[in-house]
């Protein structure tokens, strides 16, 4: 009897001791799973409440610019009804430019479209992507300049002491005019990047303003470039960061404060001149000092392709091209000062007159903004005709703050 009643509880203890551990085990392994599941979750949130601009190709940007039929209107010619996308305000022309040049645009762009019976083209979110990283290149090739002032420089600048313009100027070089670097602004800096030394500096011969524009528009013929410069369309500013290290510039220049500090700051902090063809005149007034700091440090002074020099190009005007930060709180204001929550509500939550655009799990981008807008924009801007409102007109620095509040949480702060 009392071996019975010993097995008994043997067992029981035993079928306890499988209950216990299978439930911790069944525990543990939804525990994990739990805080795998939260990991994916937190990953995914933190990455669409910061996403920056969707990444964009300047090549397949201008392919859509014609398929779309942006180039029928934005030809550039002085009987085009729409403007030179290429060359106005070239020294502003990051996203929160670009979009808020479209946004403001946008009413006589639909009007002008319905009157013609053009029909709208639509653009996904990375073809708006590409759109704005093609026009953003655009942006820095940079307008013409004055080919007769130009002609003036070539000569008090002492290029014409070694080289001539279509036959005007020294026969000892060749004749800038059939050079292929006079094509394009990346030709140009990769040519005075190339220069050879010794080319009797002096203080005259400094390139201010947009007196290089000038020189290159003489070398040209005037006009703008008589080729698309292909290689700054095609250029990589990851390809462009290789350079900067292989090519010794860090030993010399940091970004970020990163690597060396002989040479000025290239980073974010530092303004760039706006068109790589002023650039271009920047190398040619630094390279006297490059020369000497580079014999100092015993580097040679490395020899630059056309290709390398855009790749250069892009990972260096690839600072200025960020996501537009800014204040929610300021949003928040803006968002009431300019007209936008009378459809929207005051804290953009919705009402019957337009949707809620806070809190749907989705966040703004300058590239969103300029997509929405091309989806949206014509039935918005019915919409505030009928109702008897303006069209909300934005100032440049408006977009940072405004995608910062709508990307802010409309729960409680914690």
């Amino acid at each position: 009897m009392e071996t019975s009643v010993s097995g008994t509880r043997s067992d029981t203890t035993r079928k306890r001791s499988f209950v216990f551990w299978t439930l911790r085990i069944a525990a543990a392994v939804g525990a994990v799973l739990l805080l795998i599941a939260v990991l994916k979750w937190e990953e995914k949130r933190s990455s669409n409440r910061w996403s920056t601009l969707v990444e964009g190709s300047p090549t397949a940007g201008e392919k859509l610019f014609e398929a779309k039929g942006c180039s029928s209107c934005h030809t550039g010619a002085e009987a085009a009804p729409g403007p030179n996308l290429s060359v106005e305000t070239a020294a502003r022309s990051g996203p929160d430019h670009l979009v808020t040049a479209m946004w403001n645009h946008a009413p006589r762009m639909w009007e002008r479209m319905h009157e013609a019976g053009v029909v709208q083209p639509t653009f996904t979110q990375q073809e708006m992507a590409n759109l704005l990283a093609y026009l953003y290149t655009l942006r820095y090739v940079g307008a013409a300049g004055d080919e007769g002032r130009g002609e003036r420089l070539f000569a008090r600048k002492g290029c014409a002491s070694c080289h001539n313009v279509r036959g005007k100027g020294s026969r000892v070089g060749k004749d800038l005019s059939t050079v292929r670097s006079s094509a394009t602004a990346v030709g140009f800096a990769t040519a005075m990047w190339n220069h050879p030394k010794g080319r009797g500096e002096s203080e005259g011969s400094r390139f201010d303003g947009v007196e290089a524009n000038d020189v290159l528009t003489y070398m040209r013929g005037g006009g703008v470039a008589r080729q698309f410069d292909y290689h700054l369309v095609a250029a990589d500013f990851q390809r462009g960061w290789g350079v900067f290290r292989e090519k010794s510039c860090v030993a010399c220049h940091s970004v970020k404060d990163e690597a060396g500090h002989l040479g000025p700051e290239l980073g974010p902090a530092r303004e760039l001149p706006p068109t790589v063809a002023q650039l271009a005149g920047a190398i040619w007034n630094h390279s006297p000092a490059m020369w000497d700091a580079m014999e100092h440090l015993r580097i040679q002074r490395p020899i630059l392709l056309e290709r390398e020099m855009a790749d250069l190009v892009a990972f260096l005007y690839s600072f200025r091209y960020a996501e537009p930060g800014g204040s929610p709180k300021v949003g928040e204001v803006l968002f009431q000062a300019r007209g936008c929550s009378r459809c929207h509500g005051v804290l953009a939550l919705g009402t019957r007159e337009g949707p809620e655009l806070r809190g749907r799990g989705k966040n703004f981008t300058s590239v969103t903004m300029a997509a929405a807008l091309w989806r949206h924009g014509p039935a918005m801007f019915r919409r505030t005709r009928d109702l008897g409102l303006p069209w909300p007109v934005l100032a440049e620095k408006d977009v940072g703050d405004l995608i910062t509040f709508l990307n802010t949480s409309t729960g409680p702060a914690r």
